[in-house]
């Protein structure tokens, strides 16, 4: 690689960093869509009044009341799915992952810890997840957590949650960045 090449990235890549610290992100997240995944397990979940709303440029709020019906314990998966839309309008996978939800809970540095504040979910050791009522007041996820530089696009993420190989709940969000 030529050495003004470099030094041009190496100040790009400098410029995306400051103004990140600077601005926050550099997009702005429109919400288009948030729904309940079908489920196939009556006596799992029940999503209640859980909303996804915005809440401001980047921030996305969640409130409500929804039912864990029993136990979630290792035999329970959750898997997630990040879908980016190309120009033709058709969907490719980004990324995706899955774990059992005792581990994804447990692991996570970024959401339950801060979801503990605005609701009654029970603590991040807690496995199996107790079934019982639970209720979010106003989670919003801190912006400054977001990556600083996302692709302008349609957007998916869809997250579903199994057990014994059937469809326990789930959602689907569809968002733009700008």
């Amino acid at each position: 690689m030529n050495k003004a090449l470099a030094i041009g990235w190496t100040m790009g890549l400098v410029w995306l960093s400051l103004a990140a610290m600077v601005d926050g992100v550099l997009y702005e997240i429109e919400l288009n869509n948030f729904e309940a995944v079908p489920q196939e397990i009556d006596d799992f979940l029940e999503y209640g009044t859980i909303r996804l709303t915005r809440k401001g440029r980047n921030q996305l709020g969640v409130s409500g009341s929804f039912s864990v019906l029993t136990n979630a314990g290792k035999e329970t998966l959750v898997r997630w799915i990040v879908y980016k839309y190309d120009f033709m309008g058709n969907r490719r996978m980004f990324v995706n992952g899955e774990g059992t939800l005792c581990e994804i809970i447990a692991k996570d540095e970024f959401i339950y810890p801060n979801l503990l504040e605005t609701s009654n979910m029970p603590p991040q050791d807690a496995c199996p997840f107790p079934k019982g009522n639970y209720t979010i007041n106003n989670f919003v996820m801190d912006e400054q957590r977001l990556p600083p530089a996302v692709p302008a696009s349609d957007w998916l993420i869809e997250t579903i949650i199994t057990r014994g190989g059937k469809i326990g709940g789930g959602f689907r969000v569809s968002f733009t960045t700008k």
